[in-house]
């Protein structure tokens, strides 16, 4: 791991003709230095080097090469990355190609070019897949954390339903996940608690953008129990709500 730094973008590109893949890293690299190519010539050392080389942020492929296509390349990269951003970069004329490579599921599809402004186009889109990996992979780090906190968490968009809950929301409150989301807020309290939240709370996080303190939950069940919940806002009109079973441990 010593090919360059880390921020820099590292782009596996496949073909069956090395010098094209020496001219396509020369280019690459000179109209944009954040990106690193990799060449490899042939899909096995392909799929060899993605499995040692973790840094690897997209895959831009040939289409027609001996044995293995595209496609079939796609493919295989699909059970060693399944989420992996994958181009198919193709010769002139092979527009035939564009519809079974969107069908297959390629990230994008690009016709090889030979002109600086070529190569500048071909970055943008590089760029473009592997930052929307990226922003993918930064929400799906923060479900995880959320679903592995203990407090139960709730986001309710901006009509005041349920948008998102993690597990220890869910079993907080006695429901499942498709009983819960989609449903008002109110549903989750007893109609003394909705008039306080609705005149008290809610006017508090209007005024200074959170709320914190105790309040009564009602479970899927019709019970009820005392919680200590806070709320702030989020962008978009939505709240955030934590919440947990108010104990005597909880007040001490």
């Amino acid at each position: 791991m010593t090919d360059g730094p880390p921020e820099r973008i590292h782009v596996l590109h496949v073909d069956d003709d090395p010098d094209f893949l020496a001219l396509v890293k020369q280019f690459l690299e000179r109209v944009d230095e954040e990106l690193r190519v990799i060449p490899v010539e042939g899909v096995p050392a392909a799929l060899d080097r993605l499995r040692r080389d973790d840094r690897i942020e997209c895959v831009l492929s040939d289409y027609d090469m001996p044995t293995v296509d595209g496609l079939d390349f796609l493919a295989r990269v699909r059970d060693v990355a399944p989420r992996l951003p994958f181009l198919l970069y193709t010769g002139q004329g092979d527009e035939a190609v564009a519809a079974a490579a969107i069908s297959a599921g390629v990230n994008d599809y690009i016709q090889k070019g030979a002109r600086t402004t070529h190569y500048l186009k071909l970055s943008v889109r590089i760029k473009r897949e592997v930052e929307r990996r990226r922003a993918e992979r930064e929400t799906e780090t923060r479900l995880a954390a959320l679903e592995a906190a203990r407090d139960g968490i709730c986001i309710l968009d901006a009509d005041g339903r349920v948008e998102y809950a993690n597990a220890a929301y869910l079993d907080l409150y006695g429901y499942e996940h498709s009983d819960l989301v989609g449903t008002p807020w109110e549903r989750l309290h007893p109609e003394s608690e909705v008039e306080f939240i609705t005149a008290e709370v809610l006017s508090h996080l209007d005024e200074h953008g959170e709320w914190t303190g105790e309040s009564v939950g009602r479970r899927a069940d019709g019970t009820t129990f005392p919680e200590s919940k806070s709320m702030a806002a989020l962008p978009d009109d939505k709240l955030v709500i934590v919440a947990t079973a108010f104990t005597d441990s909880t007040a001490t």
